[in-house]
């Protein structure tokens, strides 16, 4: 009997051995996670969020930098940004979508061929469709006119996956490659529930204030606080390594696209058009919502973009054949003592959307804009009432202006709180 009591006084000494190993074990890890986060120090959600960012960085699905697209010379006259490979849904075969601008009164006289990765080229039948901005078309600096130009090239078979497009000018019989990126089927779980398009061509024109270092970590972390998931860059000569290296250090996924127009962009806004196309087609079946904007536009959700945000469940109810949300805006001025732009209060009345440097700002479904050929003709748009959501545009002096009001005021408390907790969030990760 004694020797029955001392065998489980043995195996209760071992049990209890083995338990405070992984007592002490999993005690260490929660110091690890308590030393990260710094739970005791504040309140850090948006913490938890870079650090879950951080561990998919490098290990993304969706890549929507690769292949990366470049301006690349066609023809005489004629330049291509990106293709996109689209394959039908019911039938063999599919098209090749891309983005280029041409002369206005150039002939488009190029063959297309679609190269595969099993060596095959497969002959497609070329079709374009010109598309001009309500504003004009493009004016380089020697007055030649461009204008923007969606050409599909199309083939009825299935040879593998393609990887190039060959454009051929049947005039001087010079073929140009250009890689495809694949658009490939996703299911709605699948898909993120926002990215942001970032377009930072003009970034050198813009104030000082948004060009710091500071200043392009508080966009970004300001969008990732509320729930964007991933940025697309255009123009990424406008970000230094240091920048670049600090919004990484952050846990913010961006990705960073060359934009090396051949000509100077005289309109703004046939530009926005050319970042749009490439944005929405990037983004088809990866996110089911997508926005075009600047670094100095910010986004106001009334909570985070997440199941039960007021916005998205207002997205999820319209029909399919609605590709675009239209949201309301203001021009707010900026004090340079405040340090979070959502502190700046004031904002001009005068400004409004019939001002020309004013753009209305979209929020887009981009598998159902693409599927209406992505032609403002075809394009059903949905005005949002800004208690659901809103936008900023940051810029100009307060002093200098004389008609402003307080944009506080007509906020609900509970949506004006969440924008506070998000200035302060982000006042405690910058200024720190």
């Amino acid at each position: 009997m004694r020797k029955y009591q001392q065998l489980a006084l043995v195996l209760l000494s071992v049990t209890c051995v083995v338990i405070l190993l992984v007592y002490k074990s999993e005690n260490n890890r929660l110091k690890y996670v308590l030393e990260v986060v710094n739970i005791f120090g504040r309140n850090d959600a948006a913490s938890l969020i870079r650090i879950d960012n951080s561990s998919r960085l490098h290990s993304s699905p969706y890549d929507f930098d690769s292949p990366l697209p470049a301006w690349q010379r066609l023809g005489d006259g004629f330049y291509v940004y990106s293709s996109f490979w689209q394959k039908n849904e019911l039938a063999a075969g599919g098209t090749v979508i891309s983005i280029a601008v041409g002369l206005e009164h150039a002939a488009v006289n190029f063959k297309c061929q679609i190269q595969h990765g099993t060596g095959d080229i497969a002959t497609g039948k070329l079709h374009f469709v010109r598309l001009d901005h309500p504003t004009g078309s493009i004016k380089a600096p020697n007055s030649e006119v461009f204008v923007v130009y969606k050409l599909l090239c199309k083939v009825a078979r299935d040879f593998g996956q393609p990887t190039e497009i060959i454009f051929t000018d049947t005039a001087q019989s010079i073929k140009r490659y250009v890689p495809l990126r694949v658009l490939e089927s996703r299911s709605v779980q699948q898909k993120m529930t926002m990215t942001a398009c970032v377009d930072m061509t003009d970034y050198l024109e813009l104030e000082e204030e948004f060009r710091m270092p500071s200043a392009v970590l508080q966009y970004f972390l300001h969008h990732q606080i509320v729930g964007v998931e991933d940025f697309i860059v255009y123009n990424s000569n406008a970000l230094n390594g240091a920048t670049t290296s600090l919004l990484y250090s952050h846990g913010i996924k961006i990705n960073l696209l060359p934009y090396n127009f051949p000509f100077d962009l005289a309109d703004k806004q046939q530009n926005r058009m050319l970042i749009e196309m490439d944005c929405l087609m990037r983004n088809y079946n990866a996110a089911k919502l997508t926005y075009i904007g600047a670094i100095n536009e910010y986004l106001y959700p009334s909570s985070r973009l997440r199941v039960n945000n007021k916005f998205l469940k207002y997205a999820w109810k319209v029909s399919s054949d609605v590709s675009r949300f239209s949201l309301a805006s203001r021009s707010v001025c900026i004090d340079k003592r405040k340090k979070v732009f959502s502190d700046n209060l004031l904002y001009d009345v005068d400004v409004t959307l019939t001002t020309p440097t004013e753009r209305p700002f979209h929020v887009y479904k981009p598998q159902d804009y693409n599927r209406t050929a992505g032609t403002p003709d075809f394009v059903k748009t949905l005005d949002v009432d800004r208690s659901m959501i809103f936008v900023h545009r940051y810029g100009g002096k307060c002093s200098s202006k004389t008609n402003l009001h307080d944009w506080t005021i007509s906020l609900q408390p509970d949506f004006l709180q969440y924008v506070t907790d998000v200035g302060r969030e982000l006042n405690k990760l910058i200024f720190r």
